[in-house]
């Protein structure tokens, strides 16, 4: 089972935003659209837990990358991320407030693995 993944971030109320990370599955290698044959997410507020606010099933094809990508979004090394889901702006429309976005992914072999992202937003005076 790969290591747990938590990424914490922030982002503005009412905008969208891209979580990306580089994932390494139960095989201990990067995982490809090939190992991974679904994916939930669930959104939480991060700070009760207990609040579900969506859920959803993300694309494989669209959010799991064979080959790593370097694009201008992934500032973290120069490796690259093999995993990104773009949260539209409705996902976070509240300001001053942290989400948990919690996607599980079943392998094609081995056990149900998490990663987890905690998106704290900023106030826009959108409200």
């Amino acid at each position: 089972m790969p290591a747990p993944q938590i990424t914490k971030g922030q982002a503005f109320q009412d905008g969208g935003v891209a979580l990306m990370a580089r994932i390494v599955g139960n095989s201990a290698v990067n995982i490809t659209q090939g190992s991974i044959t679904s994916i939930a997410l669930t959104v939480l507020d991060a700070n009760t837990r207990d609040i579900e606010i969506a859920e959803a099933a993300i694309v494989v094809a669209t959010a799991v990358f064979d080959a790593l990508q370097t694009d201008d979004r992934w500032t973290v090394d120069s490796t690259g991320y093999n995993f990104r889901d773009d949260v539209p702006a409705a996902s976070l429309a509240d300001g001053n407030k942290t989400y948990r976005f919690e996607y599980a992914f079943t392998p094609a072999s081995g056990a149900v693995f998490f990663v987890v992202f905690h998106v704290t937003t900023l106030a826009t005076g959108a409200d």
